[in-house]
């Protein structure tokens, strides 16, 4: 039994990297809201600061197999010139489908308000995905088809997206634009995001935010929608709030929710938990759901002697 499920999660990953079921040949994290970095090269420095993010999601858990990813980011801005530059690491792994992602991006930022500034990011980088059935596995389960699996390829890409950010947060971004062929076996499938979002002011020591999202891969395409909810304290002897806690709910048409958590350690040091699970099919895969960590820290910019306060850029 452990091997036919195993078997099947082979079958998953080849079928999701080869094309119309594309939704696992792309990373997915719940916690986007937090790093939209990660989708979109626009939002590369968007908290005009420097930020280390750090992202691990275990999915479908207690299935051999099953998928796995980590991602990290890193990215600064600077004042001077208006502009973000960033950097993204990444390994995603689905039965003996292993997919590594390094990509450098840059940002730069056009204040159209004193409170509000658009920004236009593009992001090169490349991509190497692998697959390797060992001959023995072969023999043992009778398939000369994967025999022939050991597969490993690796190509250019580039993304795109742009971003406002004022009274509310809304973005797009174009991924995975290369020059592909159809024997690239590492060419991921275009791959749209759109997100809108605003912070909505409760009391003094709560905020909601409400989020609403857009993805396109190949022939699937999902809706996401969900709130997060920020708790805050009085900062010292001022009368300055800051973010404590947060929780959120997220929901996505194919059946499929999450729920958040997160703390501030410190007012630069973040940690978040996800858990997600799914309804219909997607239970039957695995009943354990899907839990994803959260790790960032972010601290004044490299290139200014001052910290600025982003209604004055």
């Amino acid at each position: 039994m452990k091997k036919r499920i195993y078997i099947y999660s082979i079958f998953l990953g080849g079928l999701f990297a080869a094309g119309p079921l594309a939704a696992q040949s792309d990373y997915d994290f719940s916690q986007r809201w937090l790093n939209e970095s990660i989708y979109n090269p626009g939002a590369v420095g968007n908290h005009l600061a420097t930020a280390l993010s750090l992202h691990a999601r275990m999915q479908w858990i207690g299935t051999d197999g099953a998928p796995l990813s980590q991602v990290a980011t890193f990215d600064t801005y600077v004042q001077e010139i208006r502009s973000a530059f960033g950097l993204l690491i990444l390994h995603d792994r689905i039965g003996y489908l292993n997919t590594y992602n390094v990509k450098a991006s840059y940002a730069y930022h056009i204040p159209v308000s004193d409170r509000a500034a658009l920004s236009f990011g593009l992001a090169a980088g490349w991509l190497n995905r692998n697959r390797n059935i060992r001959e023995e596995m072969a023999d043992e389960w009778f398939d000369p088809v994967l025999a022939r699996a050991r597969i490993a390829d690796h190509v250019p890409e580039f993304d795109f997206g742009v971003e406002y950010r004022g009274a509310f947060k809304a973005g797009a971004s174009v991924r995975h634009l290369g020059f592909y062929t159809s024997s690239d076996f590492a060419a991921p499938p275009l791959t749209l995001w759109s997100y809108v979002s605003a912070r909505l002011r409760l009391t003094n020591a709560m905020s909601i935010e409400p989020c609403l999202s857009y993805n396109y891969r190949s022939d699937i395409h999902y809706v996401e929608a969900g709130a997060l909810f920020y708790f805050s304290q009085r900062a010292g002897y001022s009368y300055a709030f800051r973010d404590r806690f947060w929780a959120g709910v997220m929901y996505r048409i194919h059946q499929q929710a999450a729920v958040q958590l997160g703390v501030h350690i410190t007012p630069e040091i973040q940690l978040g938990y996800s858990f997600d699970y799914g309804f219909g099919d997607l239970a039957a895969i695995s009943n354990k759901g899907t839990h994803e960590l959260f790790f960032a820290w972010r601290f004044h910019r490299l290139f200014a002697k001052d910290f600025c306060c982003p209604a004055l850029l």
